[in-house]
């Protein structure tokens, strides 16, 4: 397994219709390169999306997500992800795909990707994770209008592109 901070690691540079062109070292993908994420949101039975606080900025994020080298493929990625961030393994089977949508994003930073957005449902108790402190400050499960209520009235507090996906997140599920 890779070192999910090595700066060095291949990540894909894709075109516009997700097709691998090249390769990039990880470090170089907020220069705008578009390129690719998975991201995973955990959902228990009373319907409340495992949140994370990021380490590195403060702010609320999906359940776990990142960049994966560029011969792993979306859902490997997001299994690797989960492991890597909050300690859990989770079979292939219990991932279901919700969307793979690409976010342009200039703030801080560039960071075109695309995005392919993971629903696992089942109940995972926190106390149960290994939390890797470097990527993920705490985790705690929020209600569908606890989140709507933060994306209207602190939307600053969240990750970027983290909202978009939400939102697509709600569509999808009628919520």
């Amino acid at each position: 397994m890779s070192n999910p901070h090595n700066p060095e690691e291949l990540i894909a540079i894709v075109d516009n219709n997700d097709n691998i062109i090249g390769k990039y070292p990880r470090r170089n993908h907020a220069d705008g390169r578009l390129h690719r994420e998975t991201s995973v949101l955990i959902v228990n039975p009373k319907n409340e999306i495992l949140v994370q606080e990021r380490s590195d900025s403060g702010h609320l994020d999906y359940s776990a997500s990142g960049h994966f080298p560029f011969d792993e493929d979306y859902l490997d990625g997001a299994i690797r992800e989960v492991q890597e961030e909050l300690g859990l393994n989770i079979p292939k089977s219990k991932f279901v795909k919700i969307s793979k949508h690409r976010i342009n994003y200039s703030g801080r930073y560039v960071n075109n990707r695309f995005i392919t957005l993971w629903e696992v449902r089942r109940d995972y108790k926190i106390e149960d994770m290994k939390i890797d402190p470097s990527e993920v400050k705490s985790v705690k499960y929020m209600t569908i209008p606890e989140l709507k209520k933060v994306i209207k009235d602190k939307p600053d507090s969240m990750s970027a592109g983290f909202i978009e996906s939400l939102q697509i997140y709600f569509t999808k599920k009628g919520l």
